[in-house]
């Protein structure tokens, strides 16, 4: 038995009893923890959560920045691995599809993996994606992670694997947020499971049909034969009228959804499913307490409160793993959120607006984010002139050359001067 044999099998065993890497959610649907995923993927809360913090960081443009001596940064376009960490990070996938499928992983197993493949130099020439169910962590004795085993790629070292990890008790190993939801949705599934029981059966409440008298076997089979013939929701009429003799009494014995408040408890799921992931129920679709100003506000705090976080977690762990040691503090990768308020016209204006009177961009750099050409004289930056310094109060001669409130022009004042008539 070779030692990658070893590691799979001791991987397996330990599998079945770690906390975090997805077994309490495969004991909720009693089937293989990749299974259990795809379970859970159908609760459409869990779906959407997923799918739109996924999609919102796949979205960002990704940039790699150079750090000049004065401490200025400018896209360093000419760094060998630009175009892998920016655009195309492997031949199969292109920048959305990669941090889309990291990002997934990473929620739904609590580890996101990315192999980075180097050339000689040491340089990154691809990253490639990684399902989290074929990599498996080895530790040391000492609990801390040692290297990575792959079916394909043998032993990874550390250096050579972007980790992204979910919420997690050490700083190392990622944790499924289903692992931490599993309760809600527990509760969520079965709720599902009951809606689907009760609109199968027709919407028919279960009950007893009691005699007064003794009925034969043949006669309780001739009795239920033809109930459910005709209740069936497939051949019978389910909402029809059953006719019963007179000595019969018919006696429900479960709870109607309203009275099992259904409705109530599936869309209070919704909102607890939301709060595990860190994203609000208007994102989720959830739009019974919203109105415009909260979608607006949503958006900004979706931004800060939930995106924001992954977007730093990401940034430094390429950075660590990308980079040789000898140029980590001459680069940096940041993600730019400027996409995100890109489709609310105002806020965007208000953006380029204040920056372009603080002098920090030109015209043409707005042309440039918003993709217009450049125009001549475009990259001038200007500045407000109608501020002073509060120790520096204007002198006589400016004082001079500012307007009279009290007067409506110089051509008004000589109109309305007598002596200036004379």
């Amino acid at each position: 038995m070779s030692i990658f044999s070893k590691i799979f099998k001791r991987s397996a065993a330990i599998d079945s009893a770690s906390p975090g890497d997805g077994t309490s959610i495969g004991l909720l649907f009693g089937n293989s923890n990749r299974k259990s995923v795809r379970q859970a993927l159908r609760l459409s809360a869990v779906y959407r959560c997923v799918d739109v913090i996924s999609s919102s960081i796949a979205q960002l443009p990704i940039e790699v920045l150079k750090i000049g001596n004065d401490g200025y940064k400018h896209r360093a376009n000419d760094y060998p691995a630009y175009g892998v960490i920016t655009s195309e990070p492997n031949a199969r996938m292109s920048r959305y599809d990669f941090l889309w499928q990291i990002m997934i992983s990473t929620l739904m197993h609590g580890n996101g993996y990315a192999y980075i493949h180097r050339n000689r130099d040491g340089y990154a020439t691809s990253l490639e994606f990684l399902p989290a169910t074929q990599v498996t962590i080895v530790d040391d004795s000492d609990q801390h992670i040692m290297a990575f085993a792959h079916p394909k790629y043998g032993w990874i070292e550390p250096g050579d694997m972007v980790h992204i990890i979910n919420f997690s008790k050490d700083g190392e190993h990622g944790i499924s947020t289903l692992d931490f939801a599993l309760n809600t949705i527990t509760l969520a599934t079965d709720a599902d499971a009951h809606a689907r029981g009760f609109f199968k059966g027709g919407a028919n409440l279960s009950g007893i049909v009691s005699v007064n008298r003794v009925l034969t076997k043949q006669q309780k089979k001739d009795f239920l034969e033809s109930w459910y013939k005709m209740t069936d929701p497939v051949t019978g009429k389910p909402n029809g009228v059953a006719i019963m003799e007179a000595d019969m009494d018919y006696k429900p014995i479960t709870v109607n959804p309203e009275q099992a408040q259904l409705l109530e408890t599936r869309k209070y799921q919704v909102e607890d499913i939301c709060r595990f992931f860190g994203v609000s129920p208007v994102k989720a679709y959830d739009l019974s307490k919203s109105s415009y100003s909260t979608i607006e506000a949503t958006q900004l705090s979706f931004l800060t409160d939930t995106l924001q976080p992954w977007l730093t977690r990401i940034e430094l762990e390429m950075w660590r793993k990308i980079f040789l040691p000898s140029e980590k503090y001459h680069y940096e990768i940041k993600f730019n959120t400027a996409k995100v308020i890109r489709t609310d016209k105002a806020a965007l204006a208000e953006w380029y607006t204040k920056l372009y009177q603080l002098g920090a961009i030109t015209s043409n750099d707005i042309r440039r984010d918003l993709d217009f050409e450049p125009i001549d004289g475009g990259d001038q930056a200007f500045i407000q002139s109608n501020l002073v310094p509060i120790d520096k109060p204007l002198d006589a001669k400016q004082a001079q050359q500012q307007p009279d409130p009290n007067k409506n022009g110089s051509n008004n004042q000589k109109q309305n001067d007598p002596s200036s008539q004379e």
